[in-house]
């Protein structure tokens, strides 16, 4: 190393030519062409890519629920959201894997029942909750019905995601119930759980129009609270 000054720790600039630096490491951000793989501002798992992948997620459900899922096209997603279709399959896959994000956005009625007031009064405030949603249910459940074999993720999404959620959150509630002494001991909850899909389907195919929150109440402990009282 004649003719090259070395000092603890520091190699010559001669030695260093043709060695790998950190300029030359490859860019995780970006792909080998140079292009950025997310587009500068909205980092993955930043707080705008999360807004971007739940707005993608609800116009899914809303498309789902009201075009079904052969009318539920990944472009009128993206157009629904105001972003690029290449967005849209940079959050999500597949036009499966949108749809099922989709169903994923429908409440599960979890902490609906929550609180530590009176029977009555927790019964009232779900029914409010469940008042201001959209009646998404009934039609995204009739479309992972009908394209159980050619679409299965559909209505094994509307399964897990859902329907089991909303059961486990009636059996807390009637759970509850029981232990309060304000529930029949012998109610099942699993009868109760399709008494709430029965009313939904009800209300959407007209045969019981959908009531407000207050009616609905009204109508619990006019008719259902006597069945289910000790």
């Amino acid at each position: 190393m004649s003719g090259c000054e070395v000092t603890t720790g520091v190699v010559c600039s001669r030695y260093r030519r043709g060695m790998p630096t950190a300029a030359d490491a490859p860019d995780p951000d970006r792909y080998p062409g140079g292009r950025l793989r997310v587009p500068r501002g909205v980092r993955e798992g930043g707080p705008a890519w999360e807004n971007v992948h739940v707005q993608l997620a609800r116009e899914a459900l809303r498309l789902l629920a009201d075009a079904g899922y052969t009318g539920m096209g990944v472009d009128d997603v993206a157009r629904a959201a105001g972003v690029s279709t290449k967005t849209v399959y940079r959050h999500y896959g597949s036009k499966v894997d949108l749809a099922v994000a989709g169903i994923g956005q429908l409440p599960t009625m979890a902490g609906w029942y929550d609180g530590d007031d009176e029977f009555e009064n927790r019964v009232a405030r779900a029914l409010e909750i469940g008042a201001a949603h959209h009646e998404y249910l009934v039609p995204v459940l009739a479309n992972a019905i009908v394209h159980r074999n050619s679409v299965p993720e559909l209505l094994d999404a509307v399964r897990r995601l859902v329907l089991e959620p909303r059961q486990a959150a009636v059996e807390a509630a009637i759970a509850r119930g029981k232990a309060d002494g304000m529930i029949r001991q012998d109610l099942d909850s699993l009868l109760v759980s399709w008494a709430i899909v029965g009313q939904l389907v009800d209300s959407f195919t007209g045969i019981r129009p959908r009531a407000t929150a207050r009616r609905q109440n009204d109508e619990v402990y006019t008719h259902l609270l006597p069945l289910i009282r000790p």
